[in-house]
């Protein structure tokens, strides 16, 4: 990987969408049957706790572009409230929360739970006999914003903006598709998804599907539908690691992380 740059962040940088997906065979009105990527059930992931895909998750979204930078996730308040509360706001990066509540019961929760997990770091520190737990310019904040506009315009305000990674849910990922399909480009930035594919495929076995009751907003991404996909080398450079195609397997899943980038 070549060396951090020490050149200001520019607002250019991509926006990117980190999403875990799971093929799944739906109904469908033509002659076969289609397949929909599922990334959700019952408010939560399909699967249980995948510690691969999670870890990477937590490295890609908190690892900043340069030192004195804070990377920042906007999701909707399901996916916040789907966050373990022990571990909200996530360490490390600004939180951003779209909800039509910015001033009431939404606001005000994610309030004390930003207080609360600055007091918990504090307390750490002080056991520890240091002055802070995180690393220079990477703080842990969260705010709640009412729409994804409304989020990057409050974003790029900030002083230390690093990356922009938008984690769910469907709604939060369908919106930055429109834009993106529509040319906007969501203030000037090009638009990425980081994609993990997950299957369940026990050992010797044959594939067992996961149920699913939420699906990825797209069908298909590639070059007829305006997407392209990324080698290897291209996604290790956009995520700050050495990242292959093959696929690892977990327990009773394997995983698979993979790229693309909307075209034009």
């Amino acid at each position: 990987m070549p060396p951090p740059t020490t050149s200001p962040i520019h607002h250019s940088l991509p926006l990117t969408l980190i999403v875990a997906t799971t093929p799944i065979r739906v109904a469908s009105a033509h002659a076969h049957d289609e397949t929909r990527l599922g990334i959700g059930l019952n408010g939560t992931l399909p699967w249980p706790r995948i510690k691969t895909d999670m870890s990477f998750f937590a490295r890609v979204t908190s690892h900043p572009p340069q030192k004195g930078t804070t990377n920042a996730i906007i999701m909707g308040r399901k996916t916040y409230d789907s966050v373990p509360k022990s571990l909200r706001p996530l360490g490390k990066r600004i939180s951003v929360v779209i909800s039509r509540d910015t001033t009431g019961s939404v606001s005000e929760g994610v309030r004390k739970e930003l207080e609360a997990k600055k007091a918990k770091m504090a307390a750490k520190a002080a056991e520890e006999g240091k002055e802070k737990v995180e690393e220079p310019g990477q703080d842990t904040d969260a705010i709640v914003m009412p729409s994804l506009d409304a989020a990057l315009k409050e974003l790029e305000g900030m002083e230390g903006l690093g990356k922009i990674f938008v984690i769910g849910g469907a709604e939060i990922y369908g919106a930055a598709l429109r834009d993106a399909s529509d040319g906007l480009k969501l203030h000037g930035r090009p638009v990425r998804v980081v994609m993990t594919n997950v299957i369940r495929k026990p050992e010797g076995g044959e594939e067992v599907p996961f149920e699913c009751d939420t699906f990825w907003p797209l069908d298909s991404m590639d070059n007829v539908s305006g997407w392209r996909s990324v080698g290897s080398e291209e996604l290790s450079e956009w995520v700050g690691e050495e990242v292959t195609w093959e696929w690892k397997r977990e327990g009773e899943c394997e995983v698979q992380m993979v790229g693309f980038e909307r075209l034009g």
